[in-house]
Order: structure tokens, then sequence, then C-alpha cells
């Protein structure tokens, strides 16, 4: 028998399997020394397998079985004189849905750049045609793409984040340029809006360890619920400051409020945040993300809000610096409009801005 062969055909299978022969393991595919790496070839299968599942003689069988104290279904099968076990770990409810919402997300992602590669092919042919009616169906089009990828965003962003799952890619970063260079990128489409942006920090510099990315996605989503609270004329101001070993970004806007009857559920995930008549209002994920990423880098958020008179959102994170060779780094990463650039930007605000902000020039 061709074990190679056979261990070929199970390179790509997403659940870990093993080939046994004469109670010996043959071969353990890539996903099964990622989940049993103290597992190799030529060790006995007693020591991964239970006797129950050993035992049995059916040419297939699927059975519920105790493997590495984790419940598992085992799938097996016989091919010639190999046995072979594929296991499939019994997830909790929450984490099937997890995996769920995670192949929705997949599929999304695969949908809408589809749709998006389409736009692109079609905008030079209606910017020829000089139609203002076509080029303005298109950019109703482009901003359904950005609505649809946040909504996607934030629901793999619950996904991965919920229950501090999620993982952080830590660098030192400069907090006061960071803030100041997303601002301005936001400022820009804002303005067109009528809504004032500003910033202040108390330091000229200040870093800390954190992911960039990450932040920056909080911080918009922060902003975007921001805005939809916003009249024109309206005002919304970034403050930087340090406190002890802890960094506080304040977020303060002259807005609508929140109604008191909501500030319960502000962190509350699928919690509409108005009429389900509103278009702006969403589907209450984002408050629930930015949450979570606080939490991953050991933050909190607090919110305090009056009707009429608007929200302050204050976000402390302890002042963590990246070390190495006993040495602190002050050498800082820079970004500019979130790590994603101006797609960022536009996929973050999508629920915020006026149509133009989705034509061509800007997301050039």
């Amino acid at each position: 028998m061709d074990v190679k062969r056979i261990e070929q055909l199970f390179f790509i299978q997403r659940d870990a399997t093993v080939g046994v022969m004469e109670r010996a393991i043959v071969f353990i595919n890539p996903a099964g020394q990622v989940e049993y790496p103290e597992i190799s070839p030529g060790m006995s299968a007693d020591s991964l397998l239970p006797q129950e599942v050993l035992e049995r003689e059916e040419e297939t069988f699927a059975a519920s079985a105790t493997v590495r104290q984790e419940r598992c279904t085992v799938l097996g099968s016989r091919l010639e004189e190999m046995r072979l076990y594929t296991l499939i770990p019994q997830l909790g409810a929450a984490v099937e849905e997890g995996r769920l919402l995670e192949n929705v997300c997949n599929s999304m992602r695969r949908t809408l750049t589809v749709l998006n590669m389409a736009t692109e092919l079609l905008t030079p042919v209606i910017d020829r045609l000089e139609e203002p009616r076509q080029r303005s169906n298109l950019t109703a089009i482009n901003k359904s793409y950005y609505q649809l990828q946040r909504l996607c965003d934030n629901l793999d962003g619950l996904v991965r984040f919920s229950g501090g799952r999620g993982r952080l890619r830590v660098e030192q970063v400069d907090l006061v340029q960071f803030c100041r260079d997303l601002i301005q990128s936001v400022g820009h489409f804002a303005e067109k809006l009528g809504y004032r942006l500003s910033f202040q920090s108390e330091q000229s510099r200040l870093i800390a360890a954190l992911d960039g990315p990450k932040m920056s996605k909080l911080l918009l989503n922060l902003i975007s619920n921001s805005l939809k609270r916003l009249s024109p004329g309206g005002h919304l101001h970034l403050g930087l400051t340090s406190s002890g070993e802890d960094v506080v970004l304040s977020l303060r806007d002259t807005g609508a409020g929140i109604p008191p009857e909501e500030m319960a559920h502000v962190f509350a995930q699928y919690k509409r945040e108005r009429s389900d008549t509103d278009l702006q209002a969403g589907v209450g994920m984002g408050m629930a993300v930015a949450q979570e990423i606080a939490s991953l880098h050991g933050g909190t958020l607090l919110i305090t809000s009056q009707e009429g008179k608007g929200t302050t959102v204050l976000l402390r994170l302890p002042r963590r610096r990246m070390e190495a060779d006993g040495q602190l780094q002050e050498d800082p990463i820079f970004y500019s409009a979130g790590d994603g650039g101006m797609h960022e930007i536009l996929t973050e605000l999508a629920d915020v801005l006026d149509d133009e902000a989705f034509g061509r020039k800007y997301r050039d």
C-alpha cells in the first residue's frame, strides 16, 4: 500500500485524520499535527484513540468518543489494510455558531470582491457616457458595497474577538500622530457634511504598544456612531491624555445624545440604536466590536450621554511599551488614515457619509 499517496489525499483535510495499520499510526495529516502535536507516525494508536474505537470492525462508522480529554465525533473507514480515523471536535453551541458566522463572512467577502471588481470595470465606461443618472446609480452601488463590507467586517470581528479569543499584533505606536492622522482623514469628509472635527493632546509624543489596525477600527467605530448623532454645525472632539500608567482617549460630541432606555444596551450585540425605519441605525455590532478590541488591549470603554447635549466616550488603555534586550523601544510605527488607508475610512463610515464620498476620485 502506498501510504504516502494516501497521506497526500488528506493533506488539506480541515479536520485531524490519522492512518493506522496493525495498531500503529502510519501517518497524521497537518491538521492532526496542529491539534495533537505530541502524536507522530510510529506511535501506538492507543496513545491517541480509545479502545472502543480501535476495536470497531465495521467498514465505515461514526462514533462519539473522548480523545485526549476532548469529546469528538470519530469517523472511521477502511482502505485495504489501513484504517482511517477523522477526529471532529464536538464544539459547544457558541463555538458552532461562531464557525457558521465565519463561513458566512467568507462567502460574503467572495461575493463582495466580485461586486467591487464589476463596478471598477463599469466605472470608465460610465465616465465616457457622461450621463449623471448612470453615474449616480454606480455611486449608489459603490456605497452599498462599502456598507455591506462594514457589516461583514463587524460580524467577522465579533466572531474573532468575542470572549477574548482574538489576537493582537502589537507594535510601538505614537498615539499622538496616530490620532491626528485619523482625525485629519475623517475630517475631510465630515466637513462636507457640515461637521467640525478636532484633536488635542497634552503631549507632543506618546508611545504605546498596541495593534494599530484594530485600534483604528475601534476609533472609527466610535467616530461613526458620534457622527450619526450630529446635526450640521455639530462638533466632534478627540482628546488624548496620560493618567498614571494609563492612556485616556476621550471622544466628545455635541449631538442628540443617547436616550436613557438605550444606554443599558449600548454594548449589546444586535441591538439597533434607533427605529427599524432609520437607515443609519445599523444592527448594533459596532460598539460590541469596539468593546472587544478595548478588552483585548486590557482597556475599558465608558460612555456618558445626555439627550440634547451630547455624548462622551472614554477609552482607557494601559500604557505598555515593547521591550528589546531589556531596553524600552521608542521607535514608533506610524499609520496614515488607519492601516487600511482610504478604503478603511469609507468602509467604517459607510453608514454616515453622503453619496459623493463614494465617487471615483475619493476611492482612487
